[in-house]
């Protein structure tokens, strides 16, 4: 064993000074639920909160020295930013914050082939098929200040954008980028707060397979009592 490397550790079996990698991948639920709404949502709200728990990682000065003075994102109510999806909104935690709140759009089926069909295996009779779900989702940014609205869309925008290529590979995705920065806009629902909207787009896609209970042509019996007869 390695000396002054913790037993179990990750470099035990390994020589001094070496830097090994876990290059293993890491199974996600996506393997066996697959893409919804829902799971974009919350991937989206996940890296919104690991950007906005630290001040430090903020690219815009003047959100990186509100977030410093008036706290980053945390869990409870005293959070300087609020995330949430929209199905979990709660008006009254954004009155005095900014707010990120998260929509889901619509999803559309894009066919890859006729009928769907990959690929068929004619002994077996599996068929196996294959899809994509093109979707959209829109990212509210809400503040009190029109500039600092403008402000916090920039920054949700510009995060999304440089990291797509990460979003893409870690989420499964065929496709995935920003869209647009909406127009600024006074929230309906408040007479003190503004909005600007983030558009992303995406290709998920989607595939699966059916298979006959038994197959079609399990075995072919020939008997030489059939040929008696024949050809005489």
């Amino acid at each position: 064993m390695a000396p002054n490397v913790p037993r179990g550790s990750l470099a035990e079996p390994y020589p001094p000074g070496s830097s090994p990698e876990d290059r293993f991948k890491v199974l996600s639920s996506l393997c066996s639920y697959g893409h919804n709404q829902t799971v974009i949502s919350g991937m989206l709200r996940q890296i919104l909160l690991q950007h906005f728990v630290d001040p430090t990682q903020i690219i815009l000065p003047n959100l990186r020295r509100y977030l410093e003075t008036n706290g980053a994102w945390n869990q409870g109510v005293t959070s300087g930013v609020y995330i949430e999806a929209i199905a979990r909104w709660r008006p009254e935690l954004m009155e005095a914050r900014p707010a990120i709140v998260i929509k889901e759009g619509a999803w559309q089926w894009k066919r890859m082939g006729i009928g769907n069909v990959w690929s068929a295996d004619w002994v077996t009779g599996r068929e196996e098929f294959s899809g994509q779900w093109s979707g959209t989702h829109t990212l509210f940014c809400v503040a009190k200040q029109g500039a600092e609205t403008q402000g916090l869309a920039t920054e949700v925008a510009k995060t999304l954008l440089w990291y797509g290529r990460e979003i893409t590979t870690a989420f499964d995705l065929q496709f995935f980028t920003v869209v647009g920065i909406g127009a600024l806009a006074a929230l309906k629902e408040s007479t003190e707060h503004y909005v600007v909207p983030v558009d992303v787009a995406y290709l998920v896609p989607e595939s699966w397979y059916l298979e006959q209970e038994a197959p079609r042509l399990k075995r072919i019996v020939f008997r030489a009592s059939d040929f008696i007869g024949y050809g005489g």
